[in-house]
Parts: C-alpha cells; structure tokens; sequence
C-alpha cells in the first residue's frame, strides 16, 4: 500500500508531504506497477511544480517507494493550488484502486 501522508500548517496550507511505499498492482503478467507509475508522475509533477515553476525553498527528495517534500514555512495560496491538484490526482486514482492509497492529514 501506498502512503501519502500530508502536513497542514495551522493556517491549513500544506506545508509539505510524504509519500511511502508501493501498490503491488500489477495488471496480468506485465511487469509495470500501473499505480505506482500514476501516483509518481502525479506526486514527481507537483513536487517539480513547487521547487521550479514556483521557486519554492525546500527539502525535495525522491527515491524508490518514498517521497518527501518540506516547504515549510513557503507554504501560500500558490503552493496550496498544486498541491490541491495533485490530492484530485490521487484521490482519482485512489477511487479506482481503493486497497492502493491510503491518504492521512497531519495538523499541527
């Protein structure tokens, strides 16, 4: 299962995310993790956004099965607006492979 686990500031912008682990959905006998690879270009797609479109300073790190992302204190109503797309991707993805995903907020 796939962990995204999301850390609201007090203000409710999201002040950076985490992602670990893998879906295991492999689809007949292809070798290719369908969820996995739609969880990463949705989740690689935001983190980018945030760090180069954005500029936003941070922690960005990225390996196999885990994610994270920390802008901290950066957070604004620009950042929140990727980050909120990126959630609609996931959640989209989570409808359709419900055992997959699992979403946590973290607020404090």
């Amino acid at each position: 299962m796939i962990t995204v686990t999301m850390y609201l500031s007090a203000g409710e912008f999201c002040k950076g995310f985490t992602i670990k682990g893998h879906a295991d959905s492999y689809v007949g006998d292809s070798q290719y993790d369908l969820v996995c690879a739609a969880v990463s270009a949705v989740t690689l797609t935001c983190a980018l956004g945030l760090r180069d479109i954005l500029g936003k300073q941070g922690t960005y790190n990225s390996e196999n099965g885990f994610m994270n992302v920390n802008i901290a204190d950066k957070a604004d109503e620009q950042s929140e607006l990727l980050v909120k797309t990126m959630l609609q991707g996931l959640k989209m993805i989570q409808g359709k492979y419900p055992d997959t995903i699992k979403l946590i907020n973290v607020k404090g």
